[in-house]
Formats: structure tokens, sequence, C-alpha cells
């Protein structure tokens, strides 16, 4: 009876040669191909055992349609900006629950105060050193992201998102639109509060996914790859 061929250490390095060869980027999305791939073709040999690594790895690929990998990439970036975004929601809650809530009453009363001794041009004012700030942290964090990439070697994609912040026209769009809507406009007593409460919530969200998520960072990456924890040491 002849043994079972099995994939080599050689051909797993090939077949990540081979996702990265069609745009798969990010380890973690290529370990889950070469896995895949690689009991492809395990169970491929069991019927055709004299059938090549290289003829067997084409007859699987094709499986994949005309774009590739592409597809596989796309959904799994859907699936992890899901997950980012659920991680962001449950760290804003925080911010309505005791204790936290309590300095969320108390930022909104300093900001509607300042609103109603001072101007309602104090809540764009706060908005765009909140963007100004943002933008910088947010670029500083890109460098240091970039520059773990180059002396690992690894992409994840989580940790991408995370550090590039999920979504960076948040930042860009929200202030400017309240800048164009506030300046010269007065403002009821509630309208001050409400004005005050969104100042609050920008800053509150920026806060969360510029320094939050960040510092809790490595903890969800070890939750979501097990590998992470043994390849940054």
């Amino acid at each position: 009876m002849n043994k079972e061929r099995k994939i080599t250490d050689e051909e797993v390095k090939q077949l990540y040669a081979f996702t990265r060869k069609h745009f798969v980027e990010y380890y973690d999305l290529q370990t889950e191909l070469v896995d895949h791939l690689a009991n492809a073709i395990e169970e491929k040999w069991q019927q055709q055992p004299d059938l090549s690594f290289d003829d067997v790895l084409k007859q699987e690929f094709k499986k994949f349609g005309v774009f590739g990998f592409m597809d596989v990439v796309e959904r799994r970036q859907l699936a992890l900006t899901k997950k980012y975004r659920k991680l962001l929601w449950g760290y804003f809650k925080e911010y309505f629950k005791l204790p936290k809530i309590l300095l969320t009453i108390i930022l909104t009363v300093l900001v509607a105060k300042s609103i109603q001794h001072i101007h309602a041009v104090i809540a764009p004012v706060l908005l765009f050193s909140i963007l100004i700030f943002s933008l910088f942290r947010f670029f500083v964090l890109n460098y240091r992201y970039r520059k773990k990439v180059r002396q690992t070697g690894y992409r994840w994609m989580l940790e991408e998102i995370i550090f590039r912040c999920g979504s960076v026209p948040v930042f860009i769009f929200i202030p400017y639109q309240v800048i164009e809507y506030v300046y010269d406009k007065e403002y009821s007593a509630v309208g001050q509060w409400i004005l005050a409460a969104g100042v609050v919530l920008f800053a509150i969200y920026q806060y969360i996914i510029l320094y939050v998520i960040i510092n809790r960072a490595e903890v969800h990456l070890e939750q979501t790859y097990p590998e992470y924890k043994l390849l940054k040491q």
C-alpha cells in the first residue's frame, strides 16, 4: 500500500509565496488560505497520488474564480471591520454607565457653560482643536505601524484596521460641517446643551479610537489570532 502524500515544509513555504503573489498581504489571511490549500491538495492526492504539487495547486486555485483570492480578502475585511466597530461601540457605551458617565456629564456641563458665557463659536473651536490633535495622533500611529511591519515582516488585517482607526473620513467631515453651521448662530438653552453634548461625544469617540483601542490592541489581536503572541516573541 502506498504511503499517503503529505505537504512538506518546503511546499508550505511555496503556498505562502503563492498567496503573496496573488495579492494577499496579510499574514493571518495567508495562513488561513495556506491551511485550506494544503488540506485540499492532500485530499486530492488521496484520490490521485501521481499528480504533481503544482498541478493540484492550479486546480484548487481555479476554484476561487476569476478574481482569485480577492473575494476572500474582501469578506475578511468586512468581517474584521465589523468586529472593530463592535469593539468601538462596546468602549463607547462605557461612558454612559457608572462610573464613566460622571465624566461625560462633567465635561458636558463645562462645555455648555463655556458656550453660555463666551459664545457658541467655542464649540467649533474645540472641535477644530480636537481635529488637529487627532490628525497628528493618527499620523504618528500610522508611522509606528509601518515601522513595526518593516521590523517584523508581518501584516495582520485587524491590527491594520485598529492602527488606521477604522474610518479616517470621520476626522475630516464632522468638524467642518459643525463649524459652517454653528458660526454666527444664536442658540436656545436647549440648543447649547445639545451642542455641548455633541462636542463631548466627538471627543470621547476620538479618544477611544486613538488611545483606548490602541492601548488594548495586543489583547484583541491575541484573542483573534492565537499565533500572534508566538510570532511577536
